[in-house]
């Protein structure tokens, strides 16, 4: 990898979270390219967060869908409304 796509490759949390805990550890996976030694704690804890980040945009959907169920309920209020005082 040349020094010019070093500055363009996404950096991860992760890799953010290993380089605070330790900078050797850090250096030596993604520098040296050595692996980490707990690869099934690494694989359980990235389906994890997969499930996780599931989870969540499944919640702002249904956030989303309740906003426009309560926008809709409110104009059919509002022409209720509407019909009942015109007929009064």
């Amino acid at each position: 990898m040349s020094e010019r796509d070093q500055y363009k490759r996404l950096i991860r949390a992760s890799e953010l979270a290993r380089w605070d805990f330790c900078h050797r550890a850090w250096w030596l996976q993604y520098v040296r390219g050595h692996e980490p030694a707990n690869p099934i704690q690494l694989e359980r804890g990235k389906r994890f967060h997969a499930g996780h980040g599931r989870r969540v945009h499944e919640a702002d959907v249904y956030h989303q869908l309740a906003l426009w169920i309560a926008v809709a309920g409110l104009a059919l209020l509002f022409i209720a409304v509407a019909i009942l005082w015109i007929f009064m």
